[in-house]
């Protein structure tokens, strides 16, 4: 094995021969010579760091938007945990219906359930807009309003900067109480210091029991500004269908902990099949394969569908390779080319005595190093990208979910963006497309006959 003295004394006299053979765990060498030949050849080197950073700053894009729908991030703190039912389907002789739940199926299928922690409660009050009366007597402010029910703050434990949820006797009773975002309470009133005070919502007084603080739209299943009630929401009447089973309302369910979701999957389907069964002869009550876990509650788009999720797994999992296959094979040409320059350094090490696989773990080292420059720099790109284009990316492909008030502005908190889980789905980019790219062309150069390397032309 050819020694790190004789390396520097062959590099004196021979600049081409830029990276010496390693031996075990030299990998600090290993990058410093790699450093080198980054220096040397800043053309090949700017063209593959930005090739590379371009590639991965797509995928990043993708995986920090998808990590902020899936993720446990305030306000939804419990996702690993937590059920969704958006809506159920009545198959008649005459045709089908589908629509979200009225009190009647909740009642009947999620009330007496003994598995979950909670379930809450939120009525859909989507085509209604909604205004606050500011004192000044002159301005209206749009706002985002929620109706929703007591449990809905154990699903979703909001921060309280100020008061309390309402409470029971105020759902039932429809008392006109609501929480408030700090946001909101600073609009309306210049001070979050507001439990105990009125505003008026579309000319009606609602007291403040609590200020919680600010959502961002990125969480669009609980964004809004107020929260009141569910029996206060205006669409009223609830169910609508002839067997009163269909009507306005979504239900969430939070199992004890991420193992039980399983067992309260399982205690909803069989009180479902139980309301079937009461339906006239003909007459079939689904709910199409929910309550859903939450990660695949945001891929059910249809009310009367069950999605494949393997299918939706595999299809982004195709999406991810491709992303990463096609730079690759471009950059795999780059590397092949760079090689072809370097083929009689590689002769000169095999004959000293270093074996294929060391050549081969060298190359693939070196463009490590760019690999990982080009994922710093495409993690960079997809911040700046979510920053300025943050608002059209986030609002692609959400359901379930109210627009959001004119001027509302998605807003990014550091933990979404800066976590070890993105930094580690950045990394596992980075190998996998170092892999992709570099193990071809290092495995045809460390396999070249060494008299066929050491007369190729440098």
């Amino acid at each position: 094995m050819i020694t790190i003295y004789e390396v520097e004394k062959m590099k004196d006299k021979n600049k081409g021969f830029s990276s010496p053979p390693l031996g075990g765990g030299r990998v600090g060498l290993q990058f410093k010579q790699a450093w080198n030949l980054l220096k040397q050849e800043r053309l090949f080197s700017s063209i593959y760091i930005i090739g590379t950073a371009l590639s991965i700053t797509m995928v990043m894009v993708l995986s920090i938007v998808y990590y902020i729908r899936i993720a446990n991030i305030y306000p939804e703190m419990n996702r690993n945990r937590m059920l969704v039912v958006k809506s159920a389907t009545i198959d008649k002789p005459d045709g089908s219906s589908s629509a979200p739940l009225s009190l009647v199926t909740i009642n009947a299928c999620f009330s007496d359930l003994k598995s979950p922690q909670a379930v809450s409660i939120e009525s859909n009050g989507s085509g209604n807009e909604f205004f606050v009366q500011l004192p000044s007597g002159r301005i209206q402010l749009p706002v985002s309003v929620r109706f929703v029910d007591t449990n809905y703050w154990t699903v979703f434990p909001f921060l309280f900067k100020e008061g309390v949820p309402f409470t029971e006797t105020d759902v039932q009773s429809g008392i006109r109480t609501a929480v408030i975002s700090e946001t909101t309470a600073k609009k309306i009133f210049g001070s979050t210091h507001v439990v105990g005070q009125y505003f008026s919502l579309n000319f009606l007084q609602y007291r403040v029991t609590g200020v919680v603080k600010d959502p961002s739209y990125a969480i669009s299943r609980t964004y809004a500004n107020i929260w009141v009630p569910y029996t206060l929401s205006p669409d009223g009447g609830d169910a609508w269908d002839s067997n009163l089973a269909l009507g306005l309302n979504h239900v969430y369910l939070l199992a004890p902990s991420k193992g039980s979701v399983d067992a309260v999957k399982k205690e909803v389907e069989e009180n479902v099949r139980k309301f079937s069964a009461t339906f006239p002869e003909g007459h079939t009550f689904s709910l199409n394969g929910q309550p859903d876990k939450h990660w695949q509650s945001i891929f059910r788009f249809y009310s009367n569908q069950t999605p494949d999720f393997t299918a939706v797994l595999l299809t982004h999992l195709l999406i991810f390779l491709i992303l990463l296959t096609i730079p690759a094979i471009s950059l795999s040409g780059m590397i092949d080319s760079r090689m072809e320059r370097r083929l009689a350094e590689c002769g000169v090490r095999r004959a000293f005595g270093a074996p294929n696989g060391v050549i081969l773990r060298q190359i693939i080292g070196e463009n490590m190093l760019f690999t990982l420059l080009g994922g710093v720099l495409g993690l960079l790109f997809s911040y700046i990208i979510l920053l300025f284009a943050r608002n059209r990316i986030m609002e692609m492909g959400q359901t379930f979910i109210d627009l959001p008030v004119e001027g509302t502005d998605i807003t990014f908190t550091p933990g979404m963006l800066l976590n070890l889980p993105v930094f580690g789905i950045t990394l596992v980019v980075c190998v996998l497309l170092n892999l992709l790219a570099a193990t071809v062309p290092a495995w045809k150069a460390s396999r070249k006959e060494i008299v066929y390397s050491l007369t190729s032309k440098q």
